[in-house]
C-alpha cells in the first residue's frame, strides 16, 4: 500500500487527474477503531493505466447514509461531490445536487473528520 496524501492534500488530488468520475467502488469497510467510526471505500479507477486501485479511508466519521438495490449495478461513480465543509469532509456519491452543498437529498454519502488515501 503507497500512502497518496490526506485531508485537504488528498481532496486536491482527487480532484485533478485521478478523478474519481467513471470509476467503481468495490468495496466499503465501515469499522470502529480508538473510539472513532471509520468507512473504507475501496475504488478502481477505469481510466488509469499504472494505480487503478485505491483506498480511502474517511475517521472519525460523524454521518454516513448508503442506499442499495439490486435494480442497479453496484457501484459505478457516474456523478458525485466530493469538498470540505464547516462539518469536515463530504462525499456523497449519488448527489441531488453537483455542488458544494450538503443536502438532506443527497444519497451514498460520508462525512467525517479526516481522510487518508492509498494506492493498493
Amino acid at each position: 500500500m503507497t500512502h497518496i496524501a490526506k485531508n485537504d492534500e488528498l481532496l486536491n488530488y482527487l480532484s485533478g487527474d485521478k478523478s474519481l468520475i467513471s470509476a467503481s467502488i468495490s468495496r466499503f469497510d465501515i469499522f470502529y477503531a480508538n473510539h472513532k467510526l471509520n468507512i473504507d471505500v475501496y475504488i478502481t479507477l477505469l481510466y488509469s493505466k499504472d494505480e487503478k486501485d485505491l483506498k480511502i479511508q474517511f475517521q472519525n466519521v460523524s454521518q454516513y447514509g448508503m442506499f442499495y438495490t439490486s435494480d442497479h449495478y453496484f457501484y459505478y461513480i457516474e456523478r458525485y461531490k466530493f469538498f470540505k465543509s464547516d462539518k469536515g469532509y463530504y462525499i456523497s456519491f449519488d448527489p441531488f445536487e453537483e455542488n458544494r452543498e450538503i443536502q438532506v437529498e443527497d444519497n451514498n454519502f460520508i462525512l467525517a473528520d479526516n481522510m487518508e488515501g492509498y494506492f493498493l
